[in-house]
């Protein structure tokens, strides 16, 4: 089948939609896992402590992976990531998702995923502006988070590094960054619902352990190893594709490729928790690999296209596989 088809075929979005719900049905029903277990919040539990049920776990969390899918759609839309109207990033976003049977489950990495998504907008809606608003919006949706998943934390420093690269890094910016991230935690502390020694969850509380052996009998292994590949080759791709195109473009997609990089260096450093960090990592995979498919349609992109979906396909399965 030609890729273009799948580009911008209608049949593509029903399809990965069939895909994904087809595949989270029989991963409940087939494939072993552990469950994720989130750390708690500095006031609230995890996301993996708020449903009982494993039907409305499901099922919540698929509605919550489909609109981050849509997200990403709507992001390439609005600010011409990709440069072409494509599906691509909600196909490759719920092939990855499915992939990994412990994402099937509501958890705080798939919340993290869809949240960093949408402070993608205010973000690149704040290329070369001089506003304050923006960064206080970012950073408050991030403090705010942090009550039921204090890892979110750990991006603050990607976004402000994300700052310079969007012509963004101001005192404002800052200064509103600032004031974003410490107004819920200061209007928390001063009614006194939460106290000042909760701060402490902040602090990153992981070890960087080298195992003595690596699992490589386990599928779940192999797809973040194939993840890992497919964003440094189709980051790096997309380095050298959007070298010639406007700034702008290349400040947006130069920012997807770090967020996938340093996704990929945190589920390294902390990867007993990987799932706080994997769906991340697929969200901007998926961006870097619709991008290099979507402007590769000639025979070699098209080969590696289905290669890439023979080789998910077969690691899915080899998860439902008895143990």
């Amino acid at each position: 089948m030609n890729l273009k088809s799948f580009i911008n075929n209608k049949y593509t979005l029903v399809g990965s939609i069939v895909f994904y719900l087809t595949g989270v049905y029989l991963t409940s029903r087939f494939a072993t896992y552990l469950p994720c277990e989130g750390s708690p919040g500095i006031l609230f539990p995890s996301a993996e402590r708020w449903l009982s049920s494993p039907l409305s776990n499901h099922s919540v969390n698929s509605i919550l992976i489909l609109s981050g899918g849509i997200l990403l759609l709507r992001i390439n839309n609005l600010f011409s990531l990709i440069q072409k109207h494509t599906l691509l990033p909600f196909l490759f976003f719920l092939l990855l998702e499915v992939c990994s049977p412990s994402l099937s489950l509501l958890c705080n990495g798939n919340i993290m995923a869809v949240v960093l998504t949408t402070i993608l907008f205010s973000f690149f809606s704040a290329y070369q502006q001089e506003r304050a608003q923006p960064a206080f919006l970012m950073m408050g949706i991030i403090s705010l988070c942090t009550l039921f998943c204090p890892e979110f934390a750990y991006y603050i420093p990607l976004f402000i590094i994300g700052f310079a690269q969007i012509r963004y890094f101001t005192l404002k910016s800052l200064l509103g960054a600032f004031i974003g991230f410490a107004t819920p935690f200061w209007v928390l502390i001063g009614i006194g619902i939460m106290p000042f020694s909760g701060l402490s969850a902040l602090i990153p509380d992981f070890t960087f352990h080298i195992p003595e052996t690596l699992p490589f009998n386990d599928p779940q292994f192999w797809t973040i190893v194939l993840t890992v590949l497919l964003g440094l080759f189709s980051g790096t791709a997309t380095l050298y594709t959007t070298f010639n195109e406007k700034r702008q473009t290349r400040a947006y997609n130069g920012f997807i490729n770090l967020l996938s990089v340093y996704s990929a260096i945190l589920l390294i450093i902390d990867y007993r928790n990987y799932t706080l960090y994997l769906p991340v990592l697929n969200m901007a995979v998926s961006m870097q690999a619709a991008f290099f498919f979507t402007n590769n349609t000639k025979k070699y992109g098209v080969v590696l296209f289905y290669l890439i979906l023979t080789l998910y396909t077969g690691l899915f399965v080899w998860n439902l596989l008895p143990v």
